[in-house]
């Protein structure tokens, strides 16, 4: 008798999530994330003229855009990205700030250095703001070799949830996942356990391990397998 995991459902759906918020004052707020969002909704891409609301319940001046999730590559390679924006954009790719261009301003492209990423999927956050009525935000690359252009709607994709789900584990067996800097692991209860992963933590890479309620090692991947919120594996013996 073996034991094998086997996802049984993939955390991957197509789009990005899309966090509207509302502000005031002079200055623009600086981290979106700390506000509370007045409407969460999920997004084909990142290539909009708006004249108006961006959103029904959104206002039409004053708010802010926070774009979440994953943008994947067919071809390891050299990349540029570029934001048109009206009025202030911030664009991260992996947790690195490649474009900020912050400050309020009429259509204006950006341009980024090249970076080089590997074919998968990759972390992206864009921040957008807008102060009054007209607003534009556009995402676009400049592969290598390549053609420049708004990214494609079917590059896109988020996480459904932040949390990974192990299922058909009986009582007291034990999930360790192992990546380069993180380590978490969970507890069977009730035939299942979950293992939370932040956002600035996906897509994770880790070894998976599980043990039996003696601690006695009863499967181990070796190789990293790749965890997004969402996720559900299933414990088989085959």
């Amino acid at each position: 008798m073996s034991i094998v995991l086997v996802k049984v459902k993939d955390g991957l759906a197509p789009g990005l999530r899309a966090l509207y918020y509302s502000w005031s004052g002079e200055e623009p707020p600086e981290d979106l994330l700390s506000l509370q969002p007045v409407k969460e909704e999920v997004l084909p891409w990142i290539n909009y003229v708006w004249w108006d609301s961006p959103s029904p319940g959104v206002p039409a001046e004053f708010f802010a855009i926070a774009w979440l999730g994953f943008i994947k590559i067919q071809a390891s390679g050299e990349y540029r990205f570029y934001v048109t924006t009206d009025d202030g954009s911030r664009l991260w790719i992996d947790g690195k700030l490649i474009i900020d261009a912050w400050k309020d301003q009429p259509p204006t492209t950006y341009i980024s250095e090249p970076v080089y990423l590997e074919e998968g999927l990759h972390r992206l956050k864009y921040y957008f703001y807008n102060r009054y009525a007209f607003a534009e935000a556009v995402l676009g690359w400049i592969p290598e070799n390549g053609r420049a252009g708004p990214i494609p709607k079917e590059a896109y994709y988020h996480s459904t949830s932040r949390k990974v789900l192990f299922v058909n584990l009986p009582k007291g067996f034990r999930v360790l996942v192992e990546g380069k800097t993180i380590s978490k692991t969970c507890v069977s209860r009730d035939s299942q356990c979950e293992i939370h992963i932040d956002c600035e933590e996906m897509p994770l890479k880790a070894v998976v391990k599980i043990t039996n309620s003696l601690g006695k090692e009863l499967f181990n991947s070796n190789k990293k397998t790749t965890l997004i919120g969402g996720d559900i594996f299933k414990l088989l013996t085959i």
